[in-house]
């Protein structure tokens, strides 16, 4: 109608009233209604209406939409995925179908399931930003790290101010082994958006991972500066301290880290590294404990509380966390060697020896695959 049109969502909803009382059993009229009544944020008359729209049509994708969106941005994934999912299916053609459900799989890790709704999008509109965008995250998420970057790239070649994909971009590069060129990428959003402390942050990332410290250092504490209570700023922080042996600051960034963020497993974790390197046992373990209860499949962590206990004369439940990391991280050779050092450290020599010859069959695999990675490069 004109009246939306021009914008006006008063003077259009006045209208689509009038045509609901001449039709009052049009699904088009009730989801328009409850559209209008949306965007004037009366979301719970909306949805009255667009419920009147799925009963008088059940096939009526706008209202699932419609309804989807309204769930989603009231913070209702559980409604809002059936609706969404509901839109894509009856109107597979519509981009914006295939992309909204495709995103709100993402947002709610369901990644592989989004690969194909978002591949659809990209290709019913290849030159959204946001879709290439999207669809990069899934590929990332699902282990394809080629596809994902070759998606980024094609999203910020189309849209450059799209900094959300610039970020994702330069955090898949990073994780790559590609820290120059992902710094890039976070240089870039802050040069359009200085106070950017998500690219800021990932930017001292990229130095840490270039062993350029003392930048990665100054990244962190310039994001402190401004927000004294990020919890990742002061852990990234205690990480380059760490790396550059100041083990005291170090420890004081990640008990801030902590206390800011008592969830934030990775905190825990280097914390109790820190207690462990300075001798203390008793203060490693609760860390390794605490990482473990927010994240029960760390297997770094398993296999740190088994090197403290074995340390700290705990000899039984040493060897139960060495078996668990064997279990969650069995392609690290660590763990088998300090369990075949306890076994020995029993008396049960022949476990003690198939240990270790089951350590260097991974130690020797995994000294093989960095050699075929070396040489692709």
């Amino acid at each position: 109608m004109a009246a939306r049109s021009r914008g006006d969502a008063s003077a259009a909803l006045a209208a689509w009233q009038q045509a609901a009382a001449l039709d009052p059993k049009s699904a088009r009229i009730q989801d328009e209604i409850g559209f209008l009544l949306a965007v004037l944020n009366r979301r719970d008359e909306a949805l009255l209406y667009f419920e009147r729209a799925l009963a008088l049509d059940p096939q009526w994708a706008p209202a699932h939409y419609h309804m989807g969106v309204a769930f989603w941005l009231a913070g209702d994934p559980t409604q809002a995925i059936p609706h969404l999912e509901s839109a894509a299916r009856i109107e597979p053609k519509s981009f914006d179908y295939r992309l909204y459900f495709g995103q709100a799989l993402n947002a709610t890790s369901q990644f592989s399931a989004a690969l194909s709704h978002l591949a659809a999008a990209t290709a019913l509109n290849p030159k959204s930003s946001e879709a290439w965008n999207q669809l990069g995250l899934a590929r990332q998420r699902t282990g394809d790290t080629a596809a994902a970057i070759q998606a980024y790239r094609r999203a910020v070649t189309l849209l450059p101010g799209n900094l959300d994909a610039r970020n994702n971009l330069g955090v898949v590069l990073v994780n790559s082994g590609r820290a120059e060129e992902g710094l890039a990428q976070f240089e870039k959003i802050l040069a359009i958006d200085p106070t950017n402390d998500m690219a800021r942050v990932n930017a001292g990332f990229a130095h840490l991972q270039k062993a350029d410290l003392d930048r990665a250092a100054a990244e962190f504490r310039e994001v402190l500066r401004r927000d004294p209570s990020s919890a990742i700023a002061h852990y990234d922080l205690g990480v380059a301290l760490k790396q550059k042996d100041d083990l005291e600051s170090a420890r004081i960034e990640l008990a801030l880290a902590v206390s800011l963020d008592p969830q934030l497993a990775e905190a825990h974790y280097t914390l109790g590294i820190i207690h462990w390197q300075s001798g203390e046992f008793e203060q490693a373990v609760r860390e390794m404990r605490a990482a473990i209860d927010i994240n029960p499949a760390y297997g770094e962590a398993y296999f740190m509380l088994g090197t403290a206990l074995k340390q700290s004369g705990d000899l039984d439940s040493a060897e139960t966390f060495l078996r668990k990391a064997i279990r969650y991280e069995p392609a690290n050779p660590g763990p088998y060697n300090t369990l075949a050092q306890l076994l020995r450290q029993k008396g049960d020599i022949e476990a003690s020896r198939e240990v270790f010859e089951e350590g260097a069959k991974v130690k020797r695999k995994k000294e093989a695959e960095l050699g075929k990675m070396l040489q692709k490069r």
